[in-house]
């Protein structure tokens, strides 16, 4: 029996309350976004693993809001991407991951030397994030990623311990018709992927689009013909 539920399109799974509309200056670090609030240069931290160069350039807007941590006091929540906005906080992926699986599963599960997002009964689920689409194909990762290549070898070796495993995809740009592995930045990563995808890890992808604050499911799309 599958892990997941059924949810309906254009339902809204998060909300944010009083974000702030400001410009990019630039990205010091990993971690870190300057930005002008308040005619003060402040910093803003960023909780996104990924490279983002399409989207964290100066100039370019994002959303933020009041998140007090040791070194700031603000998050980046969207970052506007043309006409759309993506959502670039990690810390929520979880949460929103859940809300598509079954109740009775358990977070943060270890396996071996892993540690998988979710299980439920005889199913351990893996959650990835990606925001790049490019001419409508969704694509991840945006930068080379040993860790979730990691995790699949993690969830093949499940497959042949007659586990089911699966990876669920939040693909936070609304103008993603389908989906493939970044070849071009991590091919060692896209090589493993169908190597999972043949041993009978099966994959799901779900987009989700912004509006007035909020994050709304849109559609499940499929791995792109070819």
């Amino acid at each position: 029996m599958a892990p997941f539920i059924n949810v309906p399109e254009n339902y809204r799974v998060m909300e944010f309350k009083n974000l702030i509309d400001t410009a990019i200056i630039d990205r010091p670090n990993r971690f870190i976004v300057r930005t002008e609030l308040n005619n003060n240069i402040i910093n803003v931290h960023l909780h996104d693993p990924g490279r983002l160069e399409e989207l964290i350039y100066g100039g370019n807007h994002m959303l933020i809001r009041e998140a007090k941590g040791k070194k700031t006091n603000y998050s980046v929540t969207f970052i506007r991407d043309g006409d759309i906005y993506t959502f670039n906080d990690a810390r929520f992926h979880s949460e929103i991951a859940s809300k598509f699986i079954k109740d009775g599963y358990r977070k943060e599960v270890k396996v071996n030397d892993s540690r998988i997002d979710f299980r439920y009964n005889n199913s351990f689920i893996e959650v990835k994030s990606c925001t790049l689409v490019e001419d409508g194909i969704a694509k991840f990762p945006d930068a080379k990623t040993a860790r979730g290549r990691k995790h699949l070898m993690t969830l093949m070796d499940l497959i042949k311990g007659n586990y089911k495993s699966y990876v669920l995809f939040l693909i936070f740009n609304e103008n993603a018709c389908c989906f493939l592995p970044n070849s071009e930045r991590d091919p060692d990563f896209a090589k493993t992927f169908y190597e999972a995808y043949n041993c009978g890890v099966k994959f799901k992808f779900l987009v989700f689009y912004y509006k007035n604050g909020s994050i709304y499911f849109k559609n499940e799309i499929k791995l792109c013909d070819g």
